[in-house]
């Protein structure tokens, strides 16, 4: 295995419904037989996504021989690692493929970026099909977008993704669907193992949606938080419904980005809040409504600036995981990092 000295493999046991140690020992079996002794191998059983990051960190930053890191769980894992692997970079100035290799498994709730690069729903099958692939010197460029915050003491933080953002109603979902878990968490499994945890999150995503949509109806427009969007030298002011932030096409949603995971570019959709009928029609007529959304493309070396004009802080989200922002976001093309696919 020419191509890398070191492989990290991160397994988040409590990713999807949880998984038991005994998983990642045969990960780990399985990378051994594959390696031998032609890479150093380490792996890392982690409980969430800040220690998968410091994991994916220290491990880059002990040596700078050709590594491959592997992320044994959903989109939040995956993008936990990423921001592990980003940190401290420039926008412009990720590690190359000489320096840093990425795989996934998909062992989450939210696996669109593996799905998107051929790997399998079984882990032991997509660990395979990384280690071919590694023998093979295959890989594919991934975007990763660079999202830099307000934080409530003035300072700013930066976050990195390589999936989806979500802004507006659909932006606050994740909280949701995190809240639900935590009521209701012997109904979740109970639910992931009839319809398959990945199934379950789309249905969970649009159940979720739909209450937000019906409750600006019904109750609450004011929820939608007026912001003003700096993008190419424009400057537009909205009441936002929901945003979209997206890498690649996503089959869930009535969008064509006309952007792929291999592209350094991002799409940005807002949809305006124009009275509560507009929740409405978005539920009932998605494709006729997106038609009205303001549609940025977000290039290499662009920013796009998001204020908030009516609070001091909002929700959203980048894959998967729940954030909030205050005063205003910008919102960048990184870069790219080198996938290896899983097929």
């Amino acid at each position: 295995m020419p191509t890398v000295e070191r492989i990290l493999l991160i397994v988040n046991r409590a990713a999807g419904t949880g998984y038991s140690r005994d998983t990642a020992e045969r990960l780990r079996d399985l990378l051994t037989d594959a390696v031998g002794e032609q890479a150093t191998l380490r792996v890392e059983i982690v409980d969430d996504h800040p220690t998968a990051r410091i994991c994916a960190s220290r491990f880059l930053a002990a040596s700078n021989t050709p590594a491959l890191i592997i992320a044994g769980g959903g989109g939040g894992t995956l993008r936990a690692v990423i921001e592990g692997i980003c940190e401290g970079s420039a926008v412009g100035h990720l590690p190359g493929p000489e320096r840093v290799r990425l795989g996934a498994l998909r062992m989450g709730s939210g696996n669109v970026l593996a799905q998107q690069f051929g790997v399998p729903p079984n882990a032991e099958a997509g660990l395979r099909g990384i280690i071919t692939n590694l023998h093979a010197n295959r890989t594919v460029p991934c975007c990763v977008l660079r999202c830099e915050v307000g934080t409530s003491t003035g300072n700013a933080a930066i976050h990195h993704a390589a999936t989806l953002g979500g802004f507006g109603q659909f932006g606050r979902i994740p909280g949701d669907l995190s809240s639900w878990h935590r009521r209701w968490p012997n109904l979740h499994r109970a639910a992931a193992r009839l319809l398959g945890i990945e199934n379950l999150t789309n249905v969970e995503y649009a159940a979720a949606l739909l209450i937000r949509f019906v409750w600006c109806v019904l109750f609450d427009d004011s929820a939608a938080e007026m912001i003003e969007v700096q993008a190419h030298g424009r400057k537009e002011v909205m009441r936002l419904l929901s945003g979209f932030l997206m890498n690649f096409p996503l089959k869930a949603f009535p969008f064509n980005p006309e952007v792929r995971a291999e592209d350094e570019a991002l799409m940005l959709y807002l949809i305006p809040l124009k009275g509560k009928l507009s929740a409405l029609l978005l539920l009932l007529s998605p494709d006729r409504f997106i038609n009205l959304s303001s549609r940025i493309r977000i290039e290499k070396s662009e920013r796009v600036e998001i204020r908030l004009l009516d609070r001091d802080r909002a929700e959203f989200f980048l894959d998967e995981d729940p954030m909030t922002f205050h005063g205003q976001l910008t919102i960048q093309v990184a870069g790219s990092l080198a996938f290896v696919p899983g097929h």
